[in-house]
């Protein structure tokens, strides 16, 4: 029997969790623009179809992982490594080459997106190093940052947000926190 790791399998069990992954938040969203466009049952589909493709990844995942979900301090140490990447390597390239070819407003995109993944960053580093010495993480904060529930913006001010100045929603639920 061949080797799993590096195998054609491998690679297609990635390429497979990869792609109903996409497809799970696409349909997703796609079911959401069709209600606002009160296409109730086809907004249904698209719903049902979405979690379909979720269950077919949790499958997928679940053999990356040797048939378990991992647990809850390897997902924090990859999810420091992926925040990592997306602040170091992948949105300061993202941003860089679309100011090389023009696209100002797409490279602020970036931008303010690498600001909030640096936040999710350091949550998860904190989160990680507590769950190692097994401590809770303390709420000492006195004034209050205000989460997008949609996009993660960050937004510091007294009062709940209106809207969020970086996706522009404005029916989206703000998270009140203390800051870190």
């Amino acid at each position: 029997m061949t080797e799993f790791k590096g195998s054609d399998t491998e690679r297609n069990l990635i390429k497979a969790f990869t792609d109903e992954a996409v497809d799970y938040f696409k349909y997703s969203l796609y079911s959401i623009l069709a209600r606002y466009e009160g296409q109730d049952y086809i907004g249904r589909v698209f719903e049902e179809t979405a979690n379909n493709e979720k269950e077919h990844a949790k499958i997928w995942f679940k053999w990356l992982n040797e048939g378990n979900y991992p647990r809850t301090l390897k997902n924090l140490q990859d999810a420091v490594e992926l925040e990592n990447d997306a602040v170091t390597t992948d949105y300061p390239e993202f941003a860089k080459k679309a100011r090389e070819e023009g696209f100002e407003h797409i490279a602020g995109l970036f931008d303010s997106i690498a600001e909030i993944e640096k936040a999710h960053l350091e949550k998860f580093k904190k989160l990680k190093d507590a769950l190692e010495q097994e401590k809770t993480i303390p709420d000492n904060g006195t004034t209050y940052l205000w989460e997008c529930s949609a996009c993660g913006a960050i937004i510091e001010q007294e009062i709940r947000p209106d809207y969020c100045p970086l996706c522009k929603h404005e029916d989206t639920f703000f998270f009140k926190k203390n800051p870190q």
